[in-house]
């Protein structure tokens, strides 16, 4: 494989490795799915034979912008801050 480029198949195989190494559980992940929202966002793109690439994580980063959890962190950073 190339460096930085997988195929669907290595792309979904890893994905429910790591399911199984962090939670201890088995799955088949929707890797179609999950693929098709990062090309819509523009984080994920394929080469001209199919295998998929990214954006860097700085990048990615950026078109995703402020996660929810992030801003409820915020928040209660905010509230925290806030009383006496």
């Amino acid at each position: 494989m190339e460096q930085g480029k997988a195929t669907r198949e290595d792309l979904d195989r890893w994905c429910e490795e790591l399911i199984k190494e962090e939670f201890g559980a088995s799955c088949n992940f929707d890797v179609d799915d999950a693929v098709g929202k990062l090309e819509k966002l523009g984080i994920v793109s394929r080469d001209s034979v199919g295998r998929y690439f990214c954006v860097g994580l700085k990048r990615a980063n950026e078109i995703i912008g402020i996660t929810t959890e992030e801003l409820v962190m915020r928040a209660k950073q905010g509230t925290q801050g806030s009383s006496s």
